[in-house]
């Protein structure tokens, strides 16, 4: 059997290392003859854009010419994927979260229902199963159980047969190879769980819940950072993170927007754009969901605020506005999750999450300043949030249950969202057949 790791080891993390040799050992252990090792802290990566372009315009290639080439075709051939690295906020840290990121050019761009939501269809006719093992300062059963729903909702749309996690901290060191043993043993099948639909909307809004507090004294600045790495303006994530812009401004608010791409580098310019960030009394993130999770800037930026924080003495409130490309907003679940574990590692309130499934009907070339079909349960969402959030109030429920009720039925959105990919593949003199192309077919 064939195992890929990717993996990230910080620099002199001689726990993190040690866990990389255990892994090693135990797939040999396990039966895996060959091990091909991704050693990210050696590889120059860059950051997903999100334009989509592995799926329409090379369809299942990545157009970034670096090591992502060399993962993305080893996976395929594998049995078992393995990622390794430290858990922030639940999920990756950003440097394993940016190779993860580019690896929906091995899935396929059409929709099909598949555990009660909407998934990709596959693109190759086999895939391996799915490991993850996370490493903590110290044992935290809330960041523990996240990061194993990520891997849950990761397996399943990268078509894993089996998965399994193994959350390791720093002061257990002793019960390592155990943990990585026990993980490969006793290995579980993706959605396993899943219920029914009911169940995961109950888990949404309980993750979407905002933290108790008594209302505070209005806010006088905000803080917006838009999660897309598109160019400026030409994002959904731009357009919802534009509009509370406005809505605020309306309200006497000082603003400041900032963006994803702002944090591509470590820095001084990420750190003051982290310090901008923290000090205000109000924290806004419209993100896309990247791989489940937030995408890989999105984390490096919250990792930079959270350590910003610590030296800012401000009682503030954070919202993130998740947008999902599925119809179901149920999938920014365990993202909503993370920006709660977030908010709790940076001292922030958490004044409640805002899902938005079926975001493709938020067009850049379009304002979100007045209710119009088919966006206008997001107008709505984000006049009633920015509303409160004005006058030191959490999000309304009424917010969210704003959002939960789309313009467009379920199925409509899917059959509009695959002619949606056809035609661009077609604008770009991509025909129909190379959208299913396998290059790294074994």
């Amino acid at each position: 059997m064939r195992a890929v790791v990717i993996s990230w080891v910080p620099p002199a993390h001689a726990q993190l290392a040690a866990v990389d040799q255990l892994l090693e050992r135990e797939l040999a252990q396990a039966g895996y003859e060959t091990v091909t090792h991704f050693a990210l802290g050696e590889l120059k990566l860059g950051f997903c854009q999100g334009e989509f372009d592995c799926w329409v315009k090379t369809p299942g290639r990545c157009k970034i010419h670096d090591a992502e080439q060399e993962i993305t075709r080893a996976i395929p051939r594998a049995d078992a994927l393995v990622l390794l690295g430290p858990i922030a906020f639940g999920g990756h840290a950003h440097v394993t979260k940016r190779a993860i990121d580019r690896l929906i050019c091995l899935i396929s761009p059409f929709f099909e229902q598949r555990h009660a939501l909407t998934h990709h269809e596959a693109r190759y006719r086999h895939y391996p199963r799915l490991y993850s093992v996370g490493w903590l300062p110290a044992a935290d059963l809330d960041q523990a159980a996240t990061f194993d729903a990520l891997n849950d909702a990761n397996a399943l749309n990268l078509f894993a047969a089996l998965r399994g996690t193994a959350v390791l901290d720093g002061e257990h060191a002793d019960l390592y190879a155990a943990g990585i043993r026990r993980m490969l043993e006793n290995s579980l099948e993706p959605g396993g769980t899943i219920v029914d639909r009911e169940a995961l909307r109950r888990e949404l809004l309980e993750a979407a819940r905002p933290d108790a507090f008594d209302q505070s004294e209005p806010p006088h600045t905000v803080a917006l950072l838009v999660g897309s790495a598109k160019p400026k303006g030409t994002s959904a994530s731009a357009c919802i993170a534009g509009a509370f812009e406005r809505k605020f401004n309306a309200r006497g608010l000082e603003c400041r927007l900032h963006y994803a791409t702002e944090f591509v580098h470590d820095g001084l310019a990420s750190l003051d754009s982290a310090r901008s960030i923290a000090q205000a009394d109000v924290f806004v993130l419209a993100t896309p969901l990247y791989v489940d999770a937030l995408p890989a800037l999105v984390t490096h930026a919250l990792e930079l605020v959270a350590r910003a924080r610590r030296s800012e003495a401000v009682g503030s409130a954070f919202v993130p506005f998740i947008n999902c490309g599925f119809p179901e907003p149920e999938h920014t679940r365990t993202a909503l999750r993370s920006t709660r574990l977030f908010a709790r590692a940076a001292g922030y309130r958490f004044a409640g999450g805002l899902p938005l499934g079926g975001g493709g009907v938020v067009t850049p070339e379009r304002s979100l300043d007045e209710e119009r079909p088919p966006v206008a349960h997001v107008v709505r969402a984000i006049t009633l949030a920015a509303d409160a959030l004005s006058s030191g109030s959490a999000v309304p429920a009424s917010a969210v249950e704003s959002l939960l009720h789309p313009a467009l039925p379920d199925a409509l959105y899917r059959f509009m969202g695959d002619v949606g990919f056809r035609w661009q593949a077609h604008a770009l003199g991509t025909s129909q057949r190379e959208l299913r192309a396998r290059p790294f077919e074994p």
